[in-house]
């Protein structure tokens, strides 16, 4: 049997956690039931990784649907995509996240009413929800319970809307150095350093500064711990990574803390950290803590949106609230881990087993799949 056409559409190429999903998601389909095609806006990390993986993929400009600017330009791009869309035979349209929704639902209309999935990676309020389209989507996929919540204002929101936890591929996470070298070539090598590591974009989401803050409250008492603040921010993020550097500065933390910007590869930066923090104020799912825990580094989360789901508190990582004065309970949560170092090791490899049990790109894959084959018949 000839396999099914499913193109994919993003409207970035930035390599962050929802296009590492997406780049993950492709290249382990099951080539016999499913061929993947993508449609970016644009160049970048992510289309160079897919053309190196063998993926066809084509560069669509379709504008951001909520601009005004492209109100006059949406017709003649939704015939583009509804054109590629017949001529690749495409079976069914998949959105890796919401914004491109209406255009898919729009060509997809005219392709022939090929069904459409959505993927929801962020929470979302009742406004976006029908100001992208959303109800027109054959199936929602969200990436958490606390994601799928949103859509419970749908009377029929159990039969169109699908929890599917992002997978890692545990074979891109063997790792290429031991800890210890993977620290030395940060020129933290002390046995007396600890290493928290905060990979992401850098914007007031991700809240870096409540961690900056957090390390200055420690300063004089833990002179070993480091921070890893490993992303880049976006176009209207400049005044906060200046506020990130003020903090630095304020709280004489300029030996203790590490800026890398944006990197496709931190194998080795993950590798080389005792703790990893994902503290956002609004999160999905949360990437980094399972692919931290698929190289044995433990978490700490807040309570917010999908992060409770892949942190097991006092098992597998810690937990903490989600406000904004959670500063001071950041800082007592880290100096826990400081206090008694054993816990590294050995919620570190429950995290590890966990990703192993419940987070791999074949669970992920395989329920992917299971869908589509649920819609095509």
């Amino acid at each position: 049997m000839k396999p099914r056409t499913v193109v994919y559409l993003t409207p970035s190429s930035r390599l962050l956690g929802a296009r590492r999903s997406l780049l993950q998601l492709v290249t382990n389909l099951d080539p016999a039931r499913y061929r993947p095609v993508v449609v970016t806006q644009s160049d970048g990390g992510l289309v160079e990784a897919l053309r190196e993986a063998g993926v066809e993929t084509h560069i669509l400009f379709l504008g951001w649907w909520r601009k005004g600017r492209y109100m006059l330009m949406r017709p003649l791009r939704i015939a583009q995509l509804a054109r590629l869309l017949r001529s690749e035979g495409a079976a069914l349209v998949h959105c890796n996240e919401h914004f491109p929704c209406p255009y898919a639902v729009r060509a997809a209309h005219k392709a022939g009413d090929l069904p459409v999935v959505t993927h929801m990676r962020l929470s979302i309020d009742p406004r976006s929800i029908r100001n992208y389209d959303l109800a027109r989507s054959t199936r929602v996929l969200c990436v958490s319970h606390a994601a799928a919540r949103d859509f419970h204002v749908w009377p029929d929101w159990r039969e169109r809307v699908e929890v599917v936890y992002n997978g890692v591929d545990l074979s891109g996470f063997r790792p290429r150095l031991s800890r210890q070298e993977a620290r030395e070539q940060l020129g933290w090598g002390d046995p007396e350093h600890f290493i928290v590591g905060l990979f992401g974009l850098l914007s007031p989401r991700k809240r870096q500064h409540l961690l900056l803050r957090a390390a200055a409250r420690l300063r004089d008492r833990y002179p070993g711990l480091r921070l890893l603040i490993v992303g880049s921010g976006g176009r209207s993020d400049g005044p906060y990574e200046q506020q990130l550097h003020e903090i630095v500065k304020q709280g004489q933390l300029e030996d203790r803390v590490r800026f890398i910007p944006f990197q496709n590869d931190i194998l080795d930066l993950y590798q080389a950290c005792d703790l990893n923090a994902l503290i956002s104020n609004d999160e999905g799912f949360g990437r980094t803590i399972i692919e931290a825990g698929a190289l044995g580094v433990p978490s700490v989360g807040t309570r917010i949106g999908g992060i409770p789901e892949l942190i097991v508190d006092g098992e597998t990582g810690s937990l903490i609230g989600g406000g904004e004065d959670d500063g001071e309970a950041l800082a007592t949560c880290l100096a826990g881990w400081m206090e008694d170092r054993t816990q590294v090791e050995r919620l570190g490899q429950a995290a590890k087993q966990r990703v192993e049990t419940e987070f791999t790109i074949e669970k992920h894959t395989d329920r992917i799949m299971t869908i589509y084959d649920r819609i095509l018949g």
